[in-house]
């Protein structure tokens, strides 16, 4: 079972040779492709990667492609055509995944069934935790409409039924291509941290720190999964207050907060 790895990298000085190592440094010892994508980086971090490749002594192949700026989902996209596997994972450049987390992820996919899995997260490092295999829980797509069920570094998905992200959101797009492949296929969560983020999500510095332009990004995947999926259409408005009952929520625990 051969599979990508795609990471974004822009401007990842600090960062991106853990991503990159922990990737290396995996149980799973069947040869993987580590696909490096370059957004228009200018402080010298493609030299980073460019010095690993050299290196490189494992069974692990490492490519480097540089691109002009684009943004996160133009990387992921050219990440994803250049991918030879027959699955793709993503991993972001200030991210890392445990030991663990191929073996564990792929031994759940001998299971036919799934082609789309993702899993937990942690904020700590905890490398050093040994993990057993646990049973995939299936996602229905009505928790998946209302609630992202996983971090981008932690997806897994079958290269053949994959779509590309849109291009054209900058919020929630993530989560807007795991709901159009929920249309083809069943969604499942492996109940394991196998991957630490560099930052807390919402923090200061994400493409998430911004709610109210999640929130538009969220009202645009409503609207795209219901252009998908025209029974969806009379829950539209529900859909709707749902995400500004959210907004509204952050703003009053934000208020409170600098009380």
């Amino acid at each position: 079972m051969n599979i990508s790895i795609i990471i974004p990298m822009y401007n990842s000085k600090e960062t991106i040779k853990n991503a990159v190592e922990s990737v290396i440094n995996q149980t799973y010892n069947e040869a993987i492709e580590i696909i490096v994508v370059n957004d228009g980086s200018r402080d010298g971090c493609e030299k980073i990667v460019e010095e690993m490749i050299e290196n490189n002594q494992t069974n692990k192949s490492i490519k480097l492609i540089n691109k002009p700026n684009g943004g996160v989902s133009s990387v992921r996209n050219r990440g994803i055509k250049e991918a030879s596997g027959e699955y793709i994972a993503f991993l972001d450049s200030d991210d890392a995944w445990h030991p663990q987390k191929l073996e564990l992820v792929l031994e759940a996919l001998k299971d036919e069934e799934i082609k789309f899995i993702g899993h937990g997260y942690t904020l700590k490092n905890n490398f050093q935790e040994q993990f057993h295999q646990k049973q995939p829980i299936k996602i229905s797509f009505t928790k998946l409409l209302l609630k992202n069920f996983a971090v981008t570094p932690s997806i897994v998905i079958k290269k053949d039924i994959c779509e590309y992200f849109d291009a054209s959101m900058s919020h929630t797009e993530d989560h807007e291509l795991w709901l159009r492949i929920a249309l083809k296929t069943d969604v499942y969560y492996l109940d394991l941290p196998l991957t630490t983020l560099g930052r807390p999500q919402l923090s200061q510095g994400g493409l998430s720190a911004n709610k109210w332009a999640m929130r538009k990004g969220e009202l645009q995947m409503y609207k795209n999964i219901v252009g998908n999926k025209k029974k969806l259409i009379l829950f539209f408005p529900f859909l709707v207050a749902f995400s500004f009952a959210k907004h509204l929520r952050h703003i009053i625990k934000d208020f409170f907060a600098k009380k």
